[in-house]
């Protein structure tokens, strides 16, 4: 372990990090310690997608096994995310002699086979599933992680964290760490968690930011690079990456889309791939027809032997992680996806494409562009650390005047803050029954008390 951080790290964990080859903390972890990540502060970190954010709740989760404190409780917003960590922190962890358990499922179920596990990793709505179960072991949590905190703000899955972290923070002392990769107002997140806050600029690969306009690339931070013009934007732009020895993923609006553009694409890509790229496609698209054989993943197969997929939720998890298992290994060379692949899961690309920034809004019959956050979390998405020197993520503009539109509304500006959801009526009333249903409020002063611990009122 090198000490060049000057930093007061036990002797237990500098081993732990010896016997897992990390020799070198990257600056977002130094800052983490420095703050207080292992003294039990509340942390809020928001730095970078690849910029070692896991690897701080690792740290902490095994501080806390290690020093029996208590168990970790780790929210994630995806299933898909949930098994991805699930993953991460048995390879870490497991050898140490931590028992790390994945819970996802019932909501109707106390889950009390949990009471013999370490490191509980679980989606936001199962843990309020299991908040409003009490059962006995959630008195020995200690460490809680919160991955993904920006979903504060999101208006259907928000109120519902918020009111989750009020409910601990309201029960008892304990450490909670937020993470994510885009908060713009961190100061205020960070009062009300009464954490530190940690802002990280530094990732391991640069991000190059652009838009593209009539056969050229124009990037933020000046420099402009044609594209041969083949077919259409898309087109064009994969092509461009591929032939370099690339990787492409493109963020559509609609699952229908993905699939639209997968099947344009894998017409063009086939004529690129190798001998060698064509066995093991021929491996992957067997492999999923062993797994499921229907329209769908017959649809798929046929696609991803010409090294292109899609990847959105009508597919199963366990083709998903097939899916990505490909493309981390090289053999895909593209995937078209639904911005959930942006909510976390780790599956970098050279070059990401978002294809559209406006999304029709079934509520209102219109479409509207996609939040700033939303932009800046397909975009992080960009660089391959073990492969390339830098990631771009690119918009397509359709006149000189969107041109400018995308390069101030998203390349130039910061993500939107982040408010309490429960400020709408509805949220609040079932939030309130909800507490009082499940004994959480018996009486006017547990509801306040509760309420009192939210976001919304601090």
């Amino acid at each position: 372990m090198k000490k060049n951080y000057n930093l007061k790290i036990p002797e237990y964990i500098q081993k732990f990090l010896h016997e897992n080859n990390i020799h070198q903390l990257y600056p977002t972890q130094v800052q983490a310690i420095q703050n207080g990540l292992l003294d039990n502060k509340n942390l809020v970190v928001s730095a970078p997608t690849a910029s070692g954010k896991t690897l701080i709740a690792i740290l902490a989760s095994f501080k806390h096994f290690y020093e029996k404190q208590g168990k970790t409780l780790y929210f994630t917003p995806l299933r898909a995310l949930a098994t991805e960590k699930y993953m991460e922190f048995k390879k870490f962890l497991e050898k140490r002699g931590a028992k790390v358990a994945l819970t996802t499922g019932d909501y109707d179920s106390e889950d009390n086979w949990l009471e013999k596990y370490d490191i509980i990793i679980t989606t936001n709505e199962k843990a309020d599933s299991l908040l409003r179960h009490k059962p006995r072991w959630l008195n020995d949590v200690s460490l809680l992680v919160v991955d993904e905190i920006h979903l504060i703000n999101s208006p259907k899955r928000g109120p519902t964290l918020e009111i989750t972290l009020a409910k601990f923070l309201a029960l008892k002392r304990l450490q909670i760490i937020g993470l994510s990769a885009t908060i713009r107002n961190v100061n205020e997140l960070a009062n009300w968690l009464n954490a530190v806050p940690i802002v990280v600029k530094w990732r391991p690969v640069e991000l190059k930011e652009g838009v593209y306009y009539d056969g050229n690339i124009y990037f933020k931070d000046g420099e402009i690079i044609s594209v041969p013009q083949r077919a259409n934007s898309i087109v064009d732009l994969t092509l461009d990456c591929i032939e370099n020895r690339g990787q492409v993923l493109i963020f559509t609006m609609t699952r229908l889309q993905a699939v639209s553009y997968a099947r344009k694409l894998s017409r063009y890509i086939k004529r690129l791939l190798s001998a060698k790229d064509k066995q093991s496609l021929r491996k992957i698209a067997k492999t999923i027809l062993q797994y499921e054989n229907n329209r769908l993943t017959s649809l798929l197969s046929e696609f991803i032997l010409n090294g292109v997929s899609f990847h959105h939720a009508g597919l199963s998890h366990q083709i998903r992680k097939i899916i990505e298992e490909g493309f981390r290994k090289q053999k895909i060379k593209v995937i078209t996806a639904t911005p959930t692949l942006a909510a976390g899961v780790n599956l970098p690309a050279r070059r990401v494409i978002i294809s559209n920034y406006r999304r029709y809004n079934i509520e209102l019959g219109v479409f509207e562009k996609i939040p700033t956050m939303e932009y800046k979390q397909m975009a992080g998405r960009a660089g391959r650390p073990q492969y390339d020197s830098y990631g771009e993520a690119i918009l397509i503009a359709r006149t000189i005047d969107e041109l400018e539109f995308l390069t101030e509304e998203y390349l130039k500006s910061p993500p939107e803050a982040i408010y309490s959801r429960l400020s709408s009526e509805k949220a609040l009333r079932t939030h309130i029954l909800a507490l009082i249903a499940s004994g959480y409020a018996n009486n006017i002063k547990q509801l306040i008390k509760i309420l009192n611990y939210t976001l919304f009122v601090r």
